[in-house]
């Protein structure tokens, strides 16, 4: 082969090369556009369902194994105060298992013939936490996310946004939620796409790029920041 004919040769390998690069970027685009979509209408149905029932919804973001699901409560529920950090979360995750250890304690006390005097027994007072169990409509089924996972989620009350475990976004009644921002990638984290949720509308901007999360200013649902 000669000179010219090697050269020719190369620049055909680099065409060929350089278009398969480009038609898997433009599938992987395909597909987070996809989930993304998908994922809004989730966003929006929620926001409508809390409303018409009058209960407390949440969409559970599970970034390790990158899928999410709907959950509902038909307990009363309070958002804690102060924004959450990994050592909060550590707490409220020991502070639970000593929950659940002390009311396995408290049953086994029960069991036989103190089980009588136990029902009259006047017991501390404790608030009973909100429960969510798994959301039974058929309209959001747990989805899983083929070809993209979730980098993260941020909402107001974390301090940073959250990029392991699960995540949450709280839908309430009367019409409003959480402000969120929720950034899909591909597997090789090329390519990003952010849905920003705003809380007193329920609707989801789609940007095809990474959106830097507020984390010192806020908001409003026109994009204006909120000066205190």
């Amino acid at each position: 082969m000669t000179l010219i004919e090697l050269m020719v040769v190369m620049v055909l390998i680099a065409l060929f090369v350089g278009s398969a690069t480009a038609g898997i970027r433009s599938l992987a685009k395909t597909d987070l556009r996809h989930s993304a979509a998908k994922m809004a209408g989730a966003v929006r149905y929620l926001f409508d369902r809390a409303s018409t029932t009058g209960k407390v919804h949440r969409l559970v973001l599970d970034m390790d194994k990158g899928s999410y699901w709907a959950e509902v409560s038909d307990d009363r529920f309070i958002m804690a105060g102060g924004r959450e950090t990994e050592e909060s979360r550590q707490k409220e995750a020991a502070k639970l298992a000593k929950e659940a250890e002390d009311a396995k304690k408290r049953a086994d006390e029960k069991v036989g013939l103190e089980a009588m005097q136990a029902r009259y027994k006047p017991e501390e007072f404790r608030p009973r936490r909100a429960r969510f169990g798994a959301f039974k409509e058929m309209a959001i089924r747990p989805v899983d996310l083929n070809g993209a996972r979730i980098a993260d989620v941020f909402t107001p009350r974390l301090a940073e946004p959250l990029d392991v475990g699960q995540g949450y976004i709280y839908f309430f009644p009367l019409g409003m939620t959480e402000a969120a921002i929720v950034h899909l990638t591909d597997k090789k984290r090329e390519v990003f796409y952010s849905l920003v949720v705003h809380p007193l509308t329920g609707r989801v901007q789609i940007k095809n790029s990474y959106v830097e999360p507020p984390l010192q200013k806020q908001f409003d649902d026109e994009d204006k920041e909120i000066i205190p």
